[in-house]
């Protein structure tokens, strides 16, 4: 009989031990898995404060300006230039 119980108790210790290292394992998966995509997160937000800062520069108009004066050849017209429509 405590051949038996002794038998039973060493079986549980078994399964509870690889119980437990397979729950480690998968946490320290799931942990490394975490910790990229808060990698790929804060690369994201890295990325998307910079398209901020570049659609800021694109929407002051400087940037267009430039951009018609120089590829463009277009010029700033002057008065004589400006025709009034009624």
């Amino acid at each position: 009989m405590i051949k038996v119980i002794n038998f039973l108790l060493v079986i549980s210790l078994l399964v509870s031990s690889f119980f437990i290292t397979n729950q480690r394992y998968n946490a320290r998966q799931l942990y490394m898995q975490l910790n990229s995509l808060q990698n790929q997160a804060d690369t994201l937000n890295k990325e998307y404060t910079r398209l901020q800062l570049e659609e800021g520069t694109y929407a002051s108009g400087l940037i267009v300006s430039d951009f018609a004066s120089k590829s463009l050849g277009l010029i700033q017209p002057d008065q004589k230039h400006i025709i009034y429509l009624r």
